[in-house]
């Protein structure tokens, strides 16, 4: 039996229309499509200026396994320490140093692993102004360096700092620029899984969350 879109006028004459089911999740699924491509091109738009970006896989290896943008980058790349060194005439022990966190080297340094590594010319920078070039804690380094879309989300959420926050969906989409209508219905957009966008805003500040979609509440919980 066949079923077609029907529109009708809410009570206070709201125009309105009616959908199967599955024609509403595919709509959805579509527009969280589009999303993603409007990312993609504000992405690429970066590179062009030459920004560059960071890959949500080397920000994978930072959060996961907590490591250094150097050491990260370098992984990503699939490098050895001694082939780093090799193709920017840097000492070897250095570069260990740099990625022990020991420090940043000099801008020069800087520059020639950044080309090297084919990341962008910020990658490698400090993360604050800081005389004796010490590093601040890796967690708050990968969020400085997060530039996605919920970039904005995850500065707020490690700038707070609390080991559980709740915010209202309202609140979260002022911080991002608003949230997609999946996120007020679709409970999957809630998963904390990183292989998603949204996901990996709160996940790389450290929490996890649990949302309601009820009371359109989510409540952030600092991971152990």
């Amino acid at each position: 039996m066949g079923y077609e879109a029907q529109k009708i006028v809410a009570p206070d004459g709201t125009p309105m229309v009616v959908l199967k089911a599955a024609d509403f999740e595919r709509l959805l699924a579509l527009a969280e499509e589009g999303e993603d491509r409007l990312d993609g091109e504000a992405s690429l738009r970066r590179v062009e200026a030459g920004e560059g970006t960071v890959p949500d896989a080397v920000l994978a290896l930072m959060i996961d396994q907590d490591l250094t943008a150097l050491a990260a980058w370098r992984r990503y790349k699939g490098l050895s320490q001694a082939e780093l060194a090799r193709r920017t005439g840097l000492s070897q022990v250095w570069i260990g140093r740099i990625e022990a966190g020991g420090g940043y080297g000099s801008a020069e340094a800087r520059a020639k692993l950044a080309r090297a590594l084919g990341a962008p010319h910020w990658a490698l920078d400090p993360v604050e102004d800081d005389p004796a070039l010490e590093p601040r804690p890796k967690r708050s380094r990968s969020v400085d360096q997060y530039n996605g879309k919920y970039a904005p989300l995850a500065r707020w959420l490690s700038a707070n700092g609390s080991d559980t926050i709740r915010l209202s969906f309202e609140e979260i989409g002022r911080l991002i620029g608003g949230l997609p209508r999946s996120a007020f219905a679709y409970q999957p957009w809630w998963q904390n899984n990183r292989g998603s966008g949204q996901a990996l805003g709160w996940r790389t500040a450290g929490y996890v969350v649990k949302a309601d979609l009820t009371s359109r509440t989510a409540t952030f919980t600092r991971e152990s």
